[in-house]
């Protein structure tokens, strides 16, 4: 495609009158399997999400902007377009077979995260694909976990880094996630804790019971298949609750239950 002169009516050139022009040349392909193969996604980009392609081509369908939001790619080795940015536009316009629009990008791969973490915020899941397609190792644990054991990433990212701040999710997007914690403890209480699953899959899976369980594992009177034979005797105490405080009550009331000597957990 030609790069043309920008053409203004009156009123844009009355509007930007005094500001400097700027010509970014973008192109557009045509309809066939050849245009369309002449492009790459980018494995560790973000899943694509089909309900996304479904709501782009409603909108398109109501009115076609595809020319006012072009993809960004840029050249591989092979002298394919990889796309940077606009992957559901790419895919959207290919399934409706609809020109694509495009234009040249300085960006890299290590800027893909960064940039949509800003823009459309990519969710952890987002991230966990594409730092384990880019090979990184401490987010290959984590996945390992996630898939093993039925909470969400948040929750695992806490365990595995030991941490519990506010800047914690945000490293994880950039990148920046590191296992601090020994991988056959965190699989023993994870372990310890999926026992309760049999009893209240809500409890087991509640983010708050399992807080406070990791915590109550260092309490030097607790043990742990003591609460599992208590439950075990009364199953209907066992319930969820919203607050640590509830959680530190009901399991003391469980695990006082026949007991001689009772404990304090709160």
């Amino acid at each position: 495609m030609k790069t043309t002169q920008a053409k203004l009516n009156k009123e844009q050139k009355s509007a930007s009158k005094g500001h400097e022009m700027i010509l970014v040349p973008h192109f557009k392909t045509g309809c066939t399997d050849d245009d369309y193969n002449k492009f790459l996604l980018i494995e560790s980009n973000r899943l694509i999400r089909p309900n996304k392609i479904s709501k782009l081509k409603v909108e398109i369908e109501r009115k076609d902007l595809t020319h006012e939001n072009e993809i960004k790619v840029i050249i591989n080795e092979d002298g394919r377009l990889v796309v940077v940015e606009g992957q559901h536009r790419f895919v959207t316009c290919m399934e409706m077979s609809l020109p694509v629009y495009y234009r040249f990008s300085d960006m890299d791969i290590d800027d893909i995260g960064a940039l949509n973490s800003v823009q459309d915020a990519w969710s952890l899941t987002d991230s966990l694909h594409s730092y384990c397609s880019r090979d990184k190792h401490d987010y290959k644990i984590l996945a390992g976990f996630k898939k093993q054991y039925s909470y969400p990433i948040s929750t695992l990212i806490g365990i595995l880094s030991g941490r519990n701040d506010k800047s914690m999710l945000q490293e994880f997007k950039r990148g920046e996630f590191k296992v601090t914690q020994r991988l056959d403890v965190v699989h023993d209480i994870l372990g310890k804790v999926y026992e309760f699953k049999r009893f209240n899959d809500r409890v087991y899976r509640n983010r708050t019971f399992l807080s406070v369980y990791i915590d109550l594992l260092t309490h030097p009177e607790f043990e742990h298949t003591v609460l599992i034979h208590k439950v075990e005797q009364i199953p209907t105490r066992f319930v969820n609750c919203t607050k640590v405080n509830d959680y530190l009550r009901m399991i003391e009331d469980i695990y006082n239950y026949n007991n001689r000597s009772p404990i304090k957990l709160w």
